[in-house]
């Protein structure tokens, strides 16, 4: 019965073509690729409906889940590229049924959906490396063990892979036969990809050996670069300077030159300040009453203070004051070394030389900490008779 139909149905069609106008061979072909047509509308329809389950019904179910894997699967669009591949699967099954008599159209076609198969799951492969990528992003790890290099270089084997299926398709030849050839230009890959090959190997050095990290602050030198590390990728370092702008540094860099990581410091919870202050040799002399006088109201040990003592100088003081007053200023790390010293004199003076660890990680407090440290020395300097040297 259905075939009664069917036979009807097409010859009616016949009927109606000639009817319009159209000669035999062109009412041939429409009649014989009808079915072909039907069956791409119907690949089409099945497409957009899945697409509709994806944005709807899926959606729905990734924004309820507790994960987050499934959100960057669907964010990256893994889902609705895949679906393109419905289509194809649908057309190649019902293809030699439509057009049986037209085995050369049949091979052209099949051609044809092979290389958008080839595409689509080189674009599917693309937005499941994207993922990944943002995946591992949110865990603790992904800052001291980066993995975007690791993705570009699986993104350029992808695409390479897949233009060597692409060729291989267009050309009729097996992709073996391609790979063979190009071990005859293998210096010319070599050339071509070989920031990319020093970059993963660098890549390789820095997350094994836990060089580098993104936010961590680091100088180098040769390149005039001291900020903080905002990226981290398969051929370059983004550097964000502290004047905002951004430098980009070959990755392969950071195994081949110097540079200076500051992450070590900040996790010792203290950021070392040393400074010195040149005092004027001729305003130190011995205490008397006058500069006791001066000097009650501040913080002294009272052992010296005692008569005969050796320490007995402005400068001693005022040393013992300024270690007091470091081991009890709130920005210091008391846990650390604190250190006031006098180094030998020197044509300008006698430099008085402090170190001190702070406990301030942010640089605007820290800048912040180390002015008023300085400003308060100079202003105390003179309640104990000194004198900062100063050139007339």
């Amino acid at each position: 019965m259905t075939t009664i139909e069917t036979k009807s149905l097409t010859e009616s069609l016949r009927e109606l073509l000639i009817q319009w106008g159209f000669s035999d061979n062109i009412t041939n072909y429409i009649v014989d690729f009808l079915g072909l047509f039907i069956v791409v509308l119907v690949s089409i329809l099945v497409y957009y409906i899945i697409k509709y389950i994806i944005n709807r019904v899926l959606k729905k179910m990734v924004l309820r889940s507790k994960s987050n894997w499934d959100d960057h699967l669907y964010e990256q669009k893994v889902f609705t590229r895949l679906a393109l591949i419905v289509p194809v699967l649908i057309i190649e099954v019902l293809l030699p049924a439509t057009i049986s008599d037209y085995p050369k159209v049949i091979h052209f076609l099949d051609v044809l959906l092979s290389i958008y198969s080839a595409v689509i799951m080189v674009v599917v492969a693309n937005s499941f490396l994207n993922a990944v990528y943002h995946i591992y992003g949110d865990l603790q790890l992904a800052d001291s063990k980066p993995i975007k290099g690791y993705v570009q270089v699986g993104k350029i084997i992808v695409f390479v892979v897949g233009a060597i299926v692409l060729i291989s398709m267009l050309i009729g030849q097996s992709p073996l036969t391609i790979l063979a050839g190009l071990g005859a230009i293998s210096a010319v890959i070599l050339l071509i990809f070989k920031d990319s090959i020093l970059g993963l190997v660098a890549g390789v050095q820095i997350s094994s050996n836990d060089l580098l990290r993104i936010g961590d602050w680091m100088t180098m030198q040769k390149y005039n670069v001291d900020g903080v590390v905002i990226d981290i990728s398969l051929v370059i370092v983004k550097v964000r300077n502290f004047d905002n702008s951004v430098s980009m540094i070959p990755t392969y860099s950071f195994i081949s030159e110097s540079f200076q990581n500051w992450r070590s410091m900040i996790e010792a919870g203290g950021r070392r300040l040393r400074r010195s202050v040149l005092i004027d040799l001729m305003s130190v002399k011995e205490v008397d009453n006058s500069l006791l006088g001066k000097t009650i109201k501040y913080s002294i040990p009272d052992n010296m203070l005692l008569p005969g003592s050796q320490k007995q100088t402005n400068l001693g003081l005022f040393r013992w004051y300024l270690l007091d007053y470091l081991t009890r200023h709130p920005g210091v790390n008391q846990q650390m070394s604190i250190l006031v010293r006098l180094l030998p004199p020197v044509e300008n003076g006698i430099p008085l030389e402090f170190t001190v660890f702070s406990v301030i990680e942010s640089l605007n407090e820290y800048e912040g900490f180390q002015s008023g440290l300085m400003e308060h020395i100079l202003a105390t300097l003179p309640h104990f008779d000194l004198k900062v040297y100063q050139r007339p």
